[in-house]
Formats: C-alpha cells, structure tokens, sequence
C-alpha cells in the first residue's frame, strides 16, 4: 500500500526532471508529455512498480485533465480562425471545417472496415480519435523551423486548431449521449453553450468597472480567484446537467480567451500553473496506470493497431492533398506528416472511451501508445521534408538612427530564445547585465513591448540593444550552450 504523498513524490520528480530530459538528452526532440508519461510508465506497475496511482493522486490528475481542456480553450486564437480569407479564397475557419470533414470521412471509412472486421465495436468514436492532431506538437515544430509566421504554417496551424476544436465537441458529445442513452441529452450542451455567451457578455460588460479595486493586490489575485471560481461553476453545471465536464472547463477557458489580452500576465499565470502544476500529475498519471499487459494480445489486436497508427496519417494526408493544392507535393506531404501527430486529445479520448465502456482497456492503452510514436515521428519527417525556413533578420540595423543614438560599441539585434528552460520565465528574473535593454519581443505575429511581469517562452525572438559581447552572451544562455 502506497501512501499519496509517497506516490506524489515520485510524481513531481518526474515532472521535474522530465523539461531537463527533454532538452539535454534528447535536443528536445521527445517533448516533456512524452518522457513524463514513459516514466510514469517505468516506476508504476507495468515498469518497476516503486510506486502507483493512489485515490488523492488519481483525484488531482481528474482535475488536470479538466484544467487541460481550459487551457485548450485558452489557448484559442479567435483571431486566427475568425479572419478573413482574400477575395478569392475561403476564409480560414471555412477551410479548416472543409480540412476535418475531409479528415473525419476517410477516418470513418477505416474505422468501419475495421468494424465489418469485427476488430473494434465502436467505428464512430474511433472515426473522432483518428481524425484529431496535437496542436501541443503542431506549434512547436512550426515555430522552431520558421514555417509559423508564413502562409504554408499558418494553414497548418488553422487547420490543426480546427481539428482539436471539433474533436473535443463530437467527443464530448457522444459521450453525453452514450452515458445517457438518450439522444436529447446531447442538447444539453446548448445549454452550456447560452451560459457560455451569458456569461461573457456579462464580464465583458464590467470587465472596465473596476469593482475590487480596492483589495485588487499581488496577495488578493482576484484574476486568478476569479478564473477558478469561473472553471468550476462550468464544471458544477455541466456535471448537473449530465454532459461532459471537458465541454465545460473548454468554454470556461474560451471565456477567459476571448476577455484577456493575449499573453497577459493573468493567462501567464494561469498556464504556469498548469504546466508547471496540473499536466505533469495528469501526464505521469497516465504512465503510472498505464497497463502494458492489456497489450499482450492476438495477432488481430495488433493487426488493428497497425491499421489505425496508419489511419492517422493517411487521413490528415489526404486533407492535405486535397486542401493545400497552392503549395508543393513536397510541403503538403510534411503537413499531413506534421497533422498526424497525436497526443493530448487522444489521450483524453481514449480515457473517456475507457470510463464510459466504448473502447476496451488494450485498445485504450493502445491509442496512447500510437499517440507517443506520432510524437516521436512527425516532427522529424516534417523537418526531413521541408527543413528550415529562411527568413530575411534585420540584425545590426541601425541605418534609421542617428549615428549618436547609441552609446559607444552597442549594436541593435535580435536574440532567439531557444532554450526550453526559459519558458514561463519573467523578465524580471532573467538578471540581465546592466548594459543590456529589451526593445520587444516577438512571438509569431505578434510584437509584445516587454515589462517586468513579462514572460519569455521558447521560440520568441527578442529585439534588444547593448554591447557586442553581452548579447553574445545572452545569445549563448537563450541557446542553451
């Protein structure tokens, strides 16, 4: 019998050691989630069983998993899906539904050959697992090789939002109507839905009313006390009503999306506290009751899991064929490459699939574990194909300025900020030498004036001025060297 603070200690070492993992030993080429969720693995019971999942630790990876799904709704750019497309092109959230419909029919047709197989007995549920993507690995892999801020990473990114988006809802949906066997039940998410508007029409009618000025204070952090109570009135109502809580936490965290500015010191907050709090408990909770025995199966278990692992990409392959046709062969092969990458969601799903009776145990874990290969897959296959995208820096520029604008041997430049450790890491903390000055930061489109509460993450591009050998410094720390 293992005591929870036993088994939660193994748990924040892991999620400890796993960010350090990922970046030294393999460049970062097995994200953190991955490496989390195999040592959980290791020192559960299907590995060296040091420890295992205990009520209170299973309790706090419930409530990361709601967490997840609120930072999935933060995490939405409306202004991405919602602008418009050029005059003769459809606009982008047009083309990223026609992009998951596409997905979603050639998935269904291999869900059900494998259903008339007799392999699996849920085809539908399947169909909305195959035809979902991890934005968590989209991102990143788009950002580090320099295909976000163009045309071609734009797509993809629209399209792998989109698919995250409407896989959560047909999942959220059908498990509604499953657990209550009645289909009207899957309306009660309208319900959730009219809060949803309600509510934000409410906070955005106050939003400039400063009611709590007053005790608003580093020790008060009403926007953070505020966000929560808002997550658990949506999980409350949407447990009471009988549908989903992820449909809940995910409107709960579009509200706060939709009302805070972008990289706001509040939303900073907010996915510290998730990522370096929640998701690892949720993420190594996975390995530890993940059951590598329910895999041992027949010839036609794995026979299934190939075609599925194959499904994956074939059908975002397809999408991208079909919906890409203004690029190369080359580049829309690497998206469907890029878009079959699962992680997250899946997990999640299969999770669900599990509790609700829909997906056996094997396949469960099954699911989880093609979602780790596409992880260590994708990303490669992507970089392999396309490489690097080159685009024009203006280091060194400083032709518009007077000529005694500067002091003495300082230069105006730009610093990439590779190095995962620095991640959710203020300005203020960074101890920078005293003859250095942050211009902006740049992170995809967006130019973000930096502050002391501002928070660096991984891939930003950081304007700044000073002397020659402290940003050569500074180069070196963000690069990790």
């Amino acid at each position: 019998m293992y005591s929870t603070y036993y088994s939660l200690l193994f748990v924040t070492v892991i999620a400890f050691f796993s960010p350090w993992a990922s970046y030294r030993l393999t460049r970062g080429f097995v994200p953190a989630i991955v490496i989390e969720i195999l040592l959980g693995i290791v020192v559960g019971p299907s590995g060296f069983h040091l420890t295992q999942s205990t009520h209170y630790v299973n309790f706090l990876s419930d409530l990361a998993f709601s967490y997840l799904m609120f930072l999935s709704g933060l995490e939405i750019d409306f202004d991405l899906i919602l602008q418009r497309g050029n005059r003769n092109e459809r606009a982008p959230w047009l083309k990223g539904i026609l992009f998951f419909i596409t997905a979603m029919v050639v998935s269904g047709m291999i869900a059900y050959t494998l259903y008339g197989l007799h392999l699996v007995q849920h085809p539908l549920f399947l169909t909305f697992i195959l035809s979902t993507t991890s934005i968590g690995i989209v991102t990143p892999a788009l950002k580090e090789k320099g295909w976000l801020l163009v045309a071609f990473g734009q797509e993809i990114l629209v399209y792998a939002l989109l698919a995250d988006i409407m896989t959560l809802i047909f999942v959220a949906a059908y498990t509604t109507w499953h657990t209550s066997g009645n289909a009207a039940s899957v309306l009660l998410v309208l319900v959730l839905l009219f809060v949803f508007v309600a509510v934000y029409r409410i906070l955005k009618a106050v939003k400039g009313i400063r009611l709590f000025g007053a005790v608003e204070n580093a020790t008060s952090e009403l926007g953070l006390r505020g966000s929560f109570a808002l997550i658990l009135i949506f999980l409350a109502l949407a447990q009471l009503l009988g549908t989903q809580v992820v449909v809940g936490a995910f409107l709960a965290g579009a509200i706060i999306s939709l009302l805070s500015e972008k990289h706001s010191e509040l939303t900073q907050k907010l996915n510290s506290i998730g990522y370096g709090f929640f998701l690892p408990i949720f993420f190594v909770n996975v390995g530890l009751t993940f059951n590598l025995s329910s895999l041992i199966g027949n010839m036609y278990f794995w026979i299934s899991l190939g075609v599925i692992f194959i499904g994956m990409y074939v059908n975002k392959m397809v999408s991208t064929l079909w919906w890409m046709k203004g690029f190369s062969t080359k580049e829309r092969v690497a998206a469907g490459f890029l878009l079959g990458s699962q992680l997250s969601l899946t997990i999640v799903a299969s999770k669900l699939g599990q509790q609700i009776g829909v997906i056996p145990a094997g396949l469960a874990n099954g699911l989880i574990l093609l979602a780790i290969i596409t992880c260590l897959i994708s990303p490669g296959v992507f970089t392999r194909l396309v490489g690097m995208q080159t685009r024009v820096k203006t280091r060194h520029n400083t032709k518009s300025l007077p000529s005694d604008f500067l002091p003495e041997g300082w230069i105006i430049d730009e610093v990439d900020v590779l190095s995962p450790r620095f991640s959710h890491t203020p300005m203020r903390r960074l101890l920078l030498p005293q003859d250095i000055l942050f211009i902006s930061i740049e992170r995809g489109e967006e130019k973000i004036i930096p502050r002391g509460h501002t928070v660096l993450e991984q891939f930003d591009v950081v304007h700044l001025m000073g002397s020659t050998n402290s940003i050569e410094r500074l180069r070196a720390r963000f690069s990790g060297r």
